[in-house]
């Protein structure tokens, strides 16, 4: 490498660096990204490519940029959300970015230098790829796993629900009261049962893009009591407080088994980062549509997480590793029904979700007695 190519672009190395931002800010994956966020480990990225341009007259080319700095920009794109397509954008602003600035310093580029200098940025591309995609697929399976994992968890209550019933039923009269309370004990944790298998495929439609929505006029506190049916147990052996401020007459026309998946992606997310205090499901009815609300008091989202806290495989403290895909099918369904989905947060204090419907998908009765959803998710009276 010429020296005075090297001395070039280490003297303008911030510079570099501001024109690449530049370039990338124009495009929909960073336009909306806090400049902390989107810069990352930019910086490092492009120091070890000039560390590299300074090897390069004794060293051979795959030693010019360190895997693990091109893996760790990979990393950092896939936790939040980008694409292939973006990802390979960011390198080639980079390129452009390095070109821009020699030529701005009046610096000519010979052949065996343009090699070398293209070289460098094409084996960081190379690098920085094969990392996202292997770390994408291993995400993937550990979702399958987890999925796998959390299904058998969640169908052992309602399973021994129904063995106990069943095995009371048979020891008692086939008439009474007692029979009447075990059958009703099969039918709601068969419902239960029924609805997880729902709200998992329900799960899948959205990361394929293939939702179908069924609608339907629901009562929404009878949707809200089902998903803090399911997660009562869990609140209470944290301590949380579980609790649904929804009035009974709110209806609304939309997917009840999507909606379900929605409010239980919320609610779960809010349990699993609050470990004292309360989590809060309420809805009502405003001007312009319905807004409901998931609100906690736990441990909170980092200002520069929020933007991307909906994106496919966003991480931060507020998402495990595998589970990056719970708030992307939240915002992916609710668009599907015509919604909003947005979040607020302060650090410590806690954090609250807001989902917001349409006014013509809203209405408003004299509340009546709780609905028990029938086999196909229409509202029934109870009885």
């Amino acid at each position: 490498m010429d020296p005075a190519v090297e001395e070039a672009l280490r003297r303008r190395r911030d510079q570099i660096i501001e024109n690449w931002l530049k370039r990338v800010s124009k495009g929909s994956a960073a336009r909306c990204l806090p400049r902390e966020v989107v810069l990352n480990n930019v910086p490092g990225l492009v120091d070890a490519i000039l560390d590299g341009l300074a090897r390069a007259a004794t060293s051979m080319p795959a030693s010019l940029v360190p895997r693990e700095i091109s893996g760790k920009h990979g990393e950092s794109r896939l936790d939040l959300g980008y694409g292939l397509k973006e990802l390979g954008e960011e390198y080639n602003s980079l390129r452009e970015a390095l070109l821009d600035t020699l030529e701005s310093a009046g610096v000519a580029l010979s052949n065996k230098a343009a090699s070398v200098l293209h070289g460098a940025v094409d084996l960081a591309h190379r690098e920085g790829v094969a990392y996202y995609i292997e770390l994408r697929e291993e995400r993937l399976r550990h979702r399958q796993s987890e999925f796998l994992a959390r299904l058998v968890h969640d169908f052992r209550a309602p399973l021994a629900t129904i063995l106990t019933s069943v095995g009371m039923v048979r020891k008692q009269d086939s008439t009474g009261q007692g029979l009447a309370r075990n059958l009703d004990r099969i039918e709601r944790a068969t419902r239960r049962m029924l609805f997880l298998v729902e709200a998992q495929l329900a799960t899948e439609g959205a990361l394929s893009g293939k939702l179908q929505i069924k609608e339907t006029e629901i009562q929404l506190a009878s949707v809200a009591q089902e998903v803090t049916e399911l997660l009562q147990a869990r609140a209470d052996g944290q301590g949380v407080e579980l609790r649904v401020e929804i009035p009974g007459g709110l209806w609304l026309k939309t997917d009840r088994l999507l909606l379900g998946q929605v409010l239980q992606n919320l609610v779960d997310n809010a349990l699993k980062y609050t470990d004292s205090g309360e989590v809060v499901l309420r809805a009502r009815q405003e001007q312009g549509g319905v807004r409901i609300t998931v609100e906690d008091t736990g441990r909170g989202i980092s200002p520069e997480m929020l933007p991307v806290i909906f994106d496919m495989y966003s991480r931060s403290e507020y998402e495990s590793p595998g589970r990056g895909v719970g708030l992307a099918v939240v915002k992916a369904v609710v668009t599907a029904l015509g919604g909003t989905v947005e979040a607020t947060s302060r650090q410590g204090q806690g954090s609250c979700f807001t989902l917001s419907l349409p006014m013509q998908r809203a209405v408003l009765r004299e509340e009546g007695p709780p609905m028990q959803p029938d086999s196909h998710g229409a509202a029934s009276p109870a009885v």
